[in-house]
């Protein structure tokens, strides 16, 4: 798959398009394969994405390490895709991770800048996949799990949550067959305890909550700030008040009281 029909299939925005094929024009070197290497192993990815932008030098808005990392998706991650005979359509809507989050910077801080990098990873080495409404990470680590994790355009509703797990369900024991007795996981600020009382027992997020038994919760992490106020790092007066959520949570919060992360496991496993 050339870079062009990769762009195309993805739906990247024209600007950055035009962006990645100025950055294509004047490359002067081609990635050593350690490195590449690296990027597609879980236990180097970071080391890999360090030197990765060592390598590239300069590059404030993310361009160059974009389209070196999709260089590898159409070609290693395209071939391992039609090795294992998974459809062209998991692929794209795996994939389509760098065009959303390209479009989230630009709706937040009204400019192109790709700076999830060190997450990418996970995709172009065939460790996590977009199945319908989420997505599923195949985390082969000491403690073997699956991790959901829940893309920003996802929609909850239990309709398409339950279609999702029941494809991915088809497409583990196709693929995965070795991983059906793993436990799967999900770690986000959706399963926070505190959101009953923010959104009500008829929210899709409370529906989703619902699923899981809640392992653990994490009052110090500050990262769930990033998804519901995107942009904004600071608690004071001046947080949006534009969803329920907001609202609430800001009151929650400017009242001196802690939010955070919680894990959890899904309580039916599926077949």
């Amino acid at each position: 798959m050339n870079d062009m029909e990769l762009y195309k299939m993805l739906e990247i925005p024209d600007e950055v398009e035009k962006r990645l094929l100025d950055y294509g024009n004047i490359r002067t070197a081609d990635l050593p394969e350690p490195l590449i290497n690296k990027i597609l192993q879980r236990s180097q990815w970071s080391q890999g994405i360090e030197e990765l932008q060592n390598f590239l030098g300069d590059d404030p808005d993310g361009i160059k390490i974009l389209w070196e990392l999709l260089r590898i998706a159409g070609t290693y991650s395209n071939e391992g895709y039609i090795k294992r005979h998974i459809s062209t359509d998991v692929f794209t809507a795996t994939m389509k991770f760098c065009t959303r989050f390209l479009r989230e910077h630009k709706r937040t801080f009204q400019t192109y800048r790709f700076i999830w990098a060190w997450w990418f990873p996970r995709q172009i080495s065939l460790n996590e996949f977009r199945i319908g409404a989420l997505e599923y990470e195949f985390v082969d680590e000491e403690e073997r799990e699956i991790a959901i994790h829940i893309p920003s355009d996802a929609d909850l509703c239990k309709e398409q949550v339950a279609c999702s797990l029941e494809s991915f369900y088809a497409f583990r024991t196709k693929y995965f067959s070795g991983w059906e007795n793993t436990r799967l996981t999900c770690s986000t600020w959706m399963l926070m305890p505190e959101l009953k009382e923010f959104l009500g027992e008829k929210s899709n997020i409370i529906s989703f909550q619902n699923m899981f038994e809640i392992e653990t919760v994490d009052y110090e992490a500050t990262w769930y700030m990033g998804w519901i106020f995107p942009g904004i790092e600071k608690v004071d007066e001046n947080l949006p008040e534009r969803t329920l959520l907001q609202r609430n949570l800001k009151q929650y919060l400017l009242n001196g009281n802690k939010f955070g992360i919680a894990k959890g496991h899904l309580r039916i496993t599926g077949q």
